[in-house]
Protein backbone atom coordinates (compact mmCIF):
# COMPACT_ATOMS: atom_id res chain seq x y z
CA UNK A 1 0.00 0.00 0.00
CA UNK A 2 1.32 3.07 -1.07
CA UNK A 3 2.09 6.42 1.49
CA UNK A 4 -0.56 8.57 -0.23
CA UNK A 5 -2.90 5.37 0.50
CA UNK A 6 -2.39 4.77 4.16
CA UNK A 7 -2.66 8.23 4.39
CA UNK A 8 -6.37 7.67 3.91
CA UNK A 9 -9.02 7.45 6.31
CA UNK A 10 -11.13 4.41 6.36
CA UNK A 11 -14.58 6.08 4.95
CA UNK A 12 -11.70 7.67 2.51
CA UNK A 13 -10.17 3.66 1.39
CA UNK A 14 -13.82 2.52 1.18
CA UNK A 15 -15.25 5.01 -1.23
CA UNK A 16 -12.20 4.22 -3.52
CA UNK A 17 -13.26 0.98 -3.86
CA UNK A 18 -16.62 1.77 -4.12
CA UNK A 19 -15.84 3.51 -7.01
CA UNK A 20 -12.84 1.08 -8.35
CA UNK A 21 -15.47 -1.47 -8.76
CA UNK A 22 -18.75 0.38 -9.66
CA UNK A 23 -16.39 1.66 -12.28
CA UNK A 24 -16.00 -1.98 -13.84
CA UNK A 25 -19.78 -2.66 -13.22
CA UNK A 26 -20.84 -0.09 -15.39
CA UNK A 27 -18.68 -0.19 -18.14
CA UNK A 28 -19.65 -4.52 -18.41
CA UNK A 29 -23.04 -3.86 -17.85
CA UNK A 30 -24.34 -0.04 -18.56
CA UNK A 31 -25.95 2.21 -15.71
CA UNK A 32 -29.56 0.20 -15.90
CA UNK A 33 -28.22 -3.50 -15.39
CA UNK A 34 -25.42 -2.21 -12.87
CA UNK A 35 -27.03 -3.28 -9.17
CA UNK A 36 -25.56 -1.59 -6.05
CA UNK A 37 -25.65 -5.05 -4.61
CA UNK A 38 -23.32 -6.38 -7.35
CA UNK A 39 -21.01 -3.21 -6.70
CA UNK A 40 -21.72 -3.99 -2.93
CA UNK A 41 -20.21 -7.76 -3.31
CA UNK A 42 -17.25 -7.54 -5.25
CA UNK A 43 -15.32 -5.46 -2.81
CA UNK A 44 -17.80 -7.62 0.55
CA UNK A 45 -19.48 -4.89 1.22
CA UNK A 46 -23.42 -5.41 2.42
CA UNK A 47 -25.38 -4.09 0.42
CA UNK A 48 -27.09 -0.90 1.98
CA UNK A 49 -23.54 -0.22 3.21
CA UNK A 50 -22.85 1.68 0.05
CA UNK A 51 -25.69 4.29 0.75
CA UNK A 52 -23.20 5.70 2.93
CA UNK A 53 -21.05 7.09 1.07
CA UNK A 54 -23.65 7.19 -2.06
CA UNK A 55 -27.13 8.37 -1.75
CA UNK A 56 -28.39 6.42 -4.42
CA UNK A 57 -26.86 5.21 -7.82
CA UNK A 58 -27.16 7.79 -9.70
CA UNK A 59 -25.24 9.83 -7.57
CA UNK A 60 -22.40 6.90 -7.68
CA UNK A 61 -22.39 6.80 -11.39
CA UNK A 62 -21.88 10.29 -11.34
CA UNK A 63 -18.98 10.14 -9.14
CA UNK A 64 -17.21 7.33 -11.73
CA UNK A 65 -18.37 9.27 -14.43
CA UNK A 66 -16.84 12.62 -12.98
CA UNK A 67 -12.94 10.68 -11.97
CA UNK A 68 -12.69 9.39 -15.17
CA UNK A 69 -13.72 11.92 -17.72
CA UNK A 70 -12.01 14.69 -15.24
CA UNK A 71 -8.79 13.16 -15.33
CA UNK A 72 -8.81 12.35 -19.01
CA UNK A 73 -9.72 15.99 -19.86
CA UNK A 74 -7.04 16.88 -17.57
CA UNK A 75 -4.36 14.94 -19.60
CA UNK A 76 -5.81 16.35 -23.25
CA UNK A 77 -5.96 19.81 -21.86
CA UNK A 78 -2.53 19.66 -20.70
CA UNK A 79 -0.98 18.31 -23.70
CA UNK A 80 -2.63 20.81 -25.62
CA UNK A 81 -1.11 23.85 -23.82
CA UNK A 82 2.31 25.50 -24.03
CA UNK A 83 4.04 27.38 -26.66
CA UNK A 84 4.83 24.69 -28.84
CA UNK A 85 3.14 24.68 -32.34
CA UNK A 86 -0.53 24.29 -32.17
CA UNK A 87 -0.10 20.77 -34.88
CA UNK A 88 2.54 19.61 -32.23
CA UNK A 89 0.05 20.28 -29.53
CA UNK A 90 -2.97 18.76 -31.00
CA UNK A 91 -1.01 15.40 -31.67
CA UNK A 92 0.17 15.70 -28.33
CA UNK A 93 -3.19 15.40 -26.69
CA UNK A 94 -4.07 12.91 -28.83
CA UNK A 95 -1.70 10.62 -27.54
CA UNK A 96 -2.63 11.73 -24.08
CA UNK A 97 -6.23 10.81 -24.70
CA UNK A 98 -4.92 7.34 -26.28
CA UNK A 99 -2.42 6.56 -22.99
CA UNK A 100 -5.49 7.97 -20.47
CA UNK A 101 -7.75 5.86 -22.54
CA UNK A 102 -5.26 2.42 -22.71
CA UNK A 103 -5.23 3.02 -18.48
CA UNK A 104 -8.65 3.62 -17.65
CA UNK A 105 -10.38 1.12 -20.48
CA UNK A 106 -13.50 2.09 -18.89
CA UNK A 107 -13.58 5.53 -20.66
CA UNK A 108 -14.25 3.84 -23.67
CA UNK A 109 -16.63 1.28 -22.44
CA UNK A 110 -18.89 3.67 -20.83
CA UNK A 111 -18.37 5.98 -23.80
CA UNK A 112 -19.71 3.23 -26.08
CA UNK A 113 -22.22 2.13 -23.96
CA UNK A 114 -23.73 5.67 -23.63
CA UNK A 115 -23.49 7.20 -26.66
CA UNK A 116 -26.94 6.12 -28.26
CA UNK A 117 -28.68 6.53 -24.80
CA UNK A 118 -30.88 9.57 -23.89
CA UNK A 119 -28.83 9.76 -20.30
CA UNK A 120 -27.86 13.54 -20.66
CA UNK A 121 -24.81 12.47 -17.58
CA UNK A 122 -22.34 11.70 -20.43
CA UNK A 123 -23.43 14.64 -22.81
CA UNK A 124 -22.81 17.34 -19.50
CA UNK A 125 -18.75 15.46 -19.39
CA UNK A 126 -18.53 15.43 -23.26
CA UNK A 127 -18.78 19.46 -23.65
CA UNK A 128 -15.52 20.31 -22.47
CA UNK A 129 -13.46 18.83 -24.50
CA UNK A 130 -16.10 19.66 -27.97
CA UNK A 131 -15.25 23.34 -26.49
CA UNK A 132 -11.44 22.83 -26.08
CA UNK A 133 -11.04 21.10 -29.64
CA UNK A 134 -12.93 23.92 -30.65
CA UNK A 135 -11.02 26.70 -29.27
CA UNK A 136 -7.96 24.88 -30.90
CA UNK A 137 -9.25 24.88 -34.26
CA UNK A 138 -10.32 28.94 -33.35
CA UNK A 139 -6.55 29.21 -33.04
CA UNK A 140 -5.76 27.44 -36.24
CA UNK A 141 -8.09 29.60 -38.12
CA UNK A 142 -6.13 32.62 -36.82
CA UNK A 143 -2.54 31.75 -37.25
CA UNK A 144 -2.82 29.06 -40.37
CA UNK A 145 -1.07 26.70 -38.76
CA UNK A 146 -3.28 23.97 -39.47
CA UNK A 147 -5.03 23.41 -42.45
CA UNK A 148 -8.32 20.93 -41.75
CA UNK A 149 -9.97 18.73 -43.79
CA UNK A 150 -13.02 19.88 -42.81
CA UNK A 151 -13.13 23.24 -40.83
CA UNK A 152 -16.04 22.15 -38.31
CA UNK A 153 -14.10 20.42 -35.08
CA UNK A 154 -16.40 17.65 -34.67
CA UNK A 155 -15.93 16.15 -38.05
CA UNK A 156 -12.26 15.85 -36.54
CA UNK A 157 -13.58 14.18 -32.76
CA UNK A 158 -15.57 12.00 -34.45
CA UNK A 159 -13.19 10.57 -36.40
CA UNK A 160 -10.46 10.53 -33.70
CA UNK A 161 -11.95 9.70 -30.31
CA UNK A 162 -13.97 6.98 -32.92
CA UNK A 163 -11.14 5.08 -33.52
CA UNK A 164 -9.77 4.96 -29.99
CA UNK A 165 -12.78 4.45 -28.20
CA UNK A 166 -13.89 1.58 -30.76
CA UNK A 167 -10.14 0.22 -30.78
CA UNK A 168 -10.51 -0.59 -27.35
CA UNK A 169 -13.73 -1.52 -26.03
CA UNK A 170 -15.87 -2.46 -29.48
CA UNK A 171 -13.47 -4.45 -31.80
CA UNK A 172 -12.95 -7.59 -30.08
CA UNK A 173 -16.16 -8.15 -30.87
CA UNK A 174 -15.99 -8.00 -34.37
CA UNK A 175 -12.39 -9.34 -34.99
CA UNK A 176 -12.24 -12.14 -32.62
CA UNK A 177 -8.39 -13.52 -33.90
CA UNK A 178 -7.24 -10.10 -32.06
CA UNK A 179 -3.89 -10.83 -29.66
CA UNK A 180 -5.12 -12.35 -26.65
CA UNK A 181 -4.36 -8.55 -24.80
CA UNK A 182 -5.81 -6.15 -27.52
CA UNK A 183 -4.22 -3.57 -25.38
CA UNK A 184 -0.84 -4.70 -24.54
CA UNK A 185 1.13 -1.71 -24.57
CA UNK A 186 3.07 -2.50 -28.31
CA UNK A 187 -0.58 -2.19 -29.17
CA UNK A 188 -1.67 0.53 -27.77
CA UNK A 189 1.11 2.08 -29.08
CA UNK A 190 0.65 1.10 -32.35
CA UNK A 191 -2.81 2.56 -31.57
CA UNK A 192 -1.68 5.74 -30.90
CA UNK A 193 0.31 6.19 -33.65
CA UNK A 194 -2.28 5.60 -36.11
CA UNK A 195 -4.26 7.93 -33.71
CA UNK A 196 -1.74 10.62 -34.75
CA UNK A 197 -1.27 9.69 -38.66
CA UNK A 198 -4.80 10.35 -38.62
CA UNK A 199 -4.45 13.33 -36.87
CA UNK A 200 -2.05 14.50 -39.38
CA UNK A 201 -3.86 14.08 -42.03
CA UNK A 202 -7.26 16.18 -40.82
CA UNK A 203 -5.41 18.70 -40.08
CA UNK A 204 -3.42 19.08 -43.29
CA UNK A 205 -0.09 18.76 -41.48
CA UNK A 206 2.59 18.90 -43.85
CA UNK A 207 5.06 15.76 -43.61
CA UNK A 208 4.87 13.23 -40.89
CA UNK A 209 6.16 14.13 -37.53
CA UNK A 210 8.72 11.57 -35.70
CA UNK A 211 5.72 10.09 -32.94
CA UNK A 212 7.31 9.97 -29.49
Amino acid sequence: MSAAVARLSKAQRTRRQILAAAELRFAAAGFEKTRLEDVAEDIGMVGSAILYHFPDKRDLYRAVLDELFSGLLAAVAQAASGSTPLGERIEAAVRAAVRAVAARPAIASIALREATSDDPELQERALPFLRLIGELFEEGARTGEIHPVRADPFHFISAVAGTILFYVAALPRFVPELPPDHLAPEQMQALERDAVVITQRLLGLTGPRPVR
